[in-house]
């Protein structure tokens, strides 16, 4: 139910914003009409899971993707569905027992976030700097020694960027992001609790807008 809910969510916000996307002329050099970003690069990602009797910690170098699309609104704000997430390779995992202590290895496998829901986009214009922010729903997946998944959890993402104009409709620029999420295990260790973490990364950007 959930997951039909935000589905239907993500649908509407992206067929009201191109509806009032259509309205404003397609103007060189100023966000109006249809809306595309996408950014990608490097940052960091995190999973842990925890409960009485200690706690899992995943970790290490993420490559981090956003994709968002919709139209702007007004001529500063723009509503989009957005895709986002991580994907650490051989990441740091940290067992610690309680009462024990902690040991550290590296887990031969993929760890991935992914996750989709509605967003905005404010611009403070004319700096061409935008405010950015997304919340949703999202899983996490592993292979080999993280062979497994979450059930759905939520996720949220925050993003801060700076884009110049190289031609009328695209603008190019960097941003930085702050997400975190949590999801409930399912088949890594079948157990009750979520897996919960933030990430941080660093992307380049493009706007067609």
């Amino acid at each position: 139910m959930k997951t039909s809910i935000t589905r239907s969510l993500v649908t509407a916000c992206f067929l009201l914003s191109l509806t009032a996307g259509a309205a404003f002329a397609g103007a060189a050099r100023t966000h109006d009409g249809f809306f595309l970003r996408v950014s990608t690069g490097m940052g960091a990602g995190n999973a842990e899971i925890s409960d009485a009797s200690g706690s899992l910690k995943f970790s290490g170098t993420s490559i981090d993707g956003n994709f968002a699309v919709g139209a702007m609104v007004t001529p500063t704000v723009a509503l989009h569905g957005t895709v986002w997430g991580w994907r650490v390779n051989d990441p740091d995992a940290e067992l610690t027992v309680t009462g024990v202590g902690s040991t550290t290895a590296t887990a031969t496998g993929t760890l991935m976030m992914a996750a989709y829901g509605v967003g905005g986009t404010y611009y403070l214009m004319p700096a061409n700097m935008y405010f950015s922010g997304s919340l949703g729903l999202c899983s996490l997946s592993g292979t080999e020694d993280m062979d497994g998944s979450s059930k759905t959890g939520f996720a949220f993402d925050a993003t801060v960027g700076k884009e110049w104009w190289v031609s009328n409709d695209l603008g190019l620029g960097l941003s930085g992001n702050v997400s975190y999420f949590s999801a409930k295990d399912d088949t890594f260790l079948g157990t009750t609790e979520s897996f919960s973490g933030p990430s941080f990364g660093m992307k380049v950007s493009a706007t067609f807008n």
